[in-house]
């Protein structure tokens, strides 16, 4: 697969448009006759699977119906008063029992099977019957240990379907008695081809059809499927669905479940003729989309080519455009600003060797202006050294807070973050300097989550700050108090230094809006050249190094002016765009040089 993207990779434009028209066009027609012919066979399939549904409904509502017969009819005899006086009756002699038999019970046994082909024979069961009287009557300890004889005492109708050498469907039913004075069952055997028949007639070739009784036991099949298509025995309706596509239908009455099906691949036969028949159309769209593809990218590229022809002339040394193009598409604007571009190129050359030259005295001027921070830090320990051999420990004292408070501002190593701790460090330096000014007339507290010490946070943050609140707080009403609270949630980490001192004004509103969010040289135009922007700075480090949703907010809460750094719980790697890194760098180095 790489080498081929490598080979693509390498291809001439012309080929590779080319290529890409003609993917453009297969795809969709392939996706489209895929989809229509999807479509068409899940269509097809569905009408037949209605076809087989209705066929199967109409099949089983016939065989339902003949079964409603016969059971009315088993229904009728087992409340028959005449049968119920003939097996009351007290057995006089042989002679009158049999005139009773058939005079009674043979035709009223008999009878409907001269209506109903379907019945082969009635039969009543009963214990008070001693010997057999033909087929209509017989004792009922014949039958005890037959499976279709019911054994429990409703008089509830029994369907039993014997197969075998001679299949046959029995209907059984106990001989209703509401005083219990007769134990007897009627049975009627029913022609099991006959009954099924309708069920028969709708198994066409390649069709196959099953029916279980309440109990998962197969009491008829039929199957017309080739050979071709089998796949082995087939007992329960699971492996049916699996196999083959099916249809089912339950018989209400005596709950048998008839299932009837086919193979799959028998209802996709018309819908594989149908595409085998639409492929030469196919293949005729393929082959006209390759020509037009051909033609329209050799149009398309053309002038590209020759444009391309003139570059290599000028890479090798010939400044001359001989490509030329009067079409306003896009490959027109690009000849015409190419040659724009090459009667600039010189200028353009000369402009930025002499933007080197500009940028490279101003490196140097940079140099000649940093201090040497060896040379301070070493004369700052002098002087505190004279100071202690001289026994002014106050002094002493302020130099080295004086030393902790420019070493960490030098930023020697270049750090851009460092640990809270040392932050804090550099802040109580600060704090101890300018108590030697205030004295008693300043008070600092501080509340700080003793947790959040090994975080890292932006270096030179709190410093600018407190200096910030001292100059635009305490000084204007010569005392007051200076509060540290930092503190986290679940997402972000807070760091708020808080003064009294005068509210803020609405005009000292905007100009701090002004001071976070407008361009430096706007802030100078407005406000003059001494304005402080050490807020500013913190803002905009903070946004570079964590994001825009982070930075300084600065607001009036009750008698105190909060000042707030949010910045993420854990150092996010926040993925900046690259125009709105420059943007900030730039906007970082305009306030620097104002």
């Amino acid at each position: 697969m790489k080498k081929l993207l490598y080979r693509f990779h390498n291809f001439k434009y012309r080929y590779k448009l080319m290529i890409l028209i003609l993917i453009a066009g297969i795809i969709p027609t392939l996706i489209v006759t895929c989809y229509m012919q999807m479509g068409m066979m899940n269509t097809l399939k569905e009408r037949e699977m209605e076809n087989m549904q209705e066929s199967l409904k109409q099949a089983v509502d016939a065989i339902d119906n003949q079964a409603q017969i016969y059971e009315n009819l088993i229904d009728y005899l087992s409340y028959s008063g005449d049968l119920r006086k003939v097996l009351k009756m007290e057995r006089a002699s042989d002679f009158n029992t049999y005139l009773k038999y058939t005079q009674v019970s043979d035709p009223l046994l008999n009878m409907p099977q001269v209506y109903h082909k379907e019945i082969k024979g009635i039969t009543l069961y009963a214990d008070n019957i001693q010997v057999a009287h033909g087929s209509t009557l017989a004792p009922l300890s014949e039958i005890q240990g037959e499976n279709w004889y019911p054994r429990n005492n409703r008089s509830l109708i029994r369907w039993y379907v014997q197969t075998g050498s001679q299949n046959k469907v029995i209907v059984a039913r106990k001989f209703y008695d509401g005083s219990s004075e007769i134990n007897a069952v009627l049975k009627i055997t029913l022609d099991y081809n006959k009954l099924f028949e309708p069920f028969e007639k709708i198994m066409e070739s390649d069709f196959a059809g099953i029916v279980w009784d309440e109990n998962g036991n197969v009491v008829y099949s039929c199957n017309k499927i080739p050979a071709k298509y089998e796949t082995g025995k087939v007992d329960t309706i699971s492996e049916v669905q699996k196999s083959f596509s099916s249809v089912t239908k339950e018989m209400e009455g005596n709950q048998w479940k008839f299932c009837y099906f086919c193979p799959t691949d028998t209802i996709m036969e018309s819908a594989r003729y149908l595409m085998l028949k639409n492929l030469p159309l196919l293949t005729a769209c393929i082959l006209l989309i390759g020509i037009l593809s051909y033609f329209f990218s050799r149009r398309l590229v053309c002038k590209l080519e020759q444009l391309t022809e003139n570059m290599n002339q000028i890479h090798s040394g010939i400044r001359e455009v001989t490509v030329q193009s009067d079409s306003k598409d896009e490959i027109g604007v690009l000849i015409r600003t190419f040659r724009r571009m090459m009667n600039e190129i010189n200028k353009l050359i000369s402009e930025v060797y002499e933007a080197k030259i500009v940028l490279q005295r101003t490196e140097m001027r940079a140099l000649q202006a940093q201090i040497n921070p060896h040379f301070l830090n070493n004369t700052l320990e002098m002087m505190n050294w004279q100071a202690r051999m001289s026994g002014n420990l106050e002094v002493s004292s302020m130099i080295e807070s004086l030393g902790v408070v420019l070493d960490y501002n030098m930023n020697r190593e270049s750090k851009r973050l460092t640990t809270l701790s040392q932050e804090l460090r550099c802040a109580d330096a600060y704090f101890h300097i300018i108590s030697k000014r205030f004295g008693k007339r300043l008070t600092v507290e501080k509340e700080i989550d003793q947790k959040l010490l090994s975080i890292k946070v932006p270096q030179l943050v709190l410093q600018p700050m407190i200096e910030n609140a001292v100059v635009h707080g305490i000084e204007r009403i010569k005392q007051g108090i200076i509060k540290i609270k930092i503190h986290s949630d679940v997402e972000n980490v807070y760091l708020q230094v808080m003064n009294s001192g005068k509210p803020l004004t609405k005009e000292a509103k905007e100009r701090i809006e002004t001071l976070l969010n407008q361009r430096p040289e706007e802030i100078a135009k407005e406000m003059g050249h001494h304005v402080s922007l050490a807020i500013r700075n913190i803002n905009e480090r903070v946004k570079l190094i964590y994001g825009e949703e982070y930075g300084l907010c600065i607001e009036q809460e009750g008698e105190y002016i909060v000042s707030t750094i949010v910045i993420p719980v854990r150092e996010k790697k926040v993925e900046m765009e690259r125009d709105s890194r420059e943007n900030v760098r730039k906007r970082l180095e305009e306030t620097g040089r104002f």
